[in-house]
């Protein structure tokens, strides 16, 4: 998988809206249309709300390098 290194992704998780300009315009649009969704979801939000990945650093597992006990 690609890791996008832009800070907004190319559309909106939760609708088929597109092609924003901006961080501001993404965000703009996250917090008017999906007020109760996170814009920037990460790998549990992904996997509750069912969502698509697209490629975002902040889509990533991260594995711990320990072990609870």
């Amino acid at each position: 998988m690609i890791i996008s290194m832009i800070s907004f992704p190319p559309k909106c998780y939760c609708c088929n809206e597109a092609d924003f300009d901006s961080v501001d315009g993404y965000e703009r649009h996250v917090v008017t249309r999906h007020p109760d969704l996170p814009g920037y979801p990460g790998p549990a939000d992904i996997e509750l709300y069912k969502l698509k990945k697209q490629g975002m650093s902040w889509e990533r597992e991260i594995k711990a390098d320990f072990e609870w006990k």
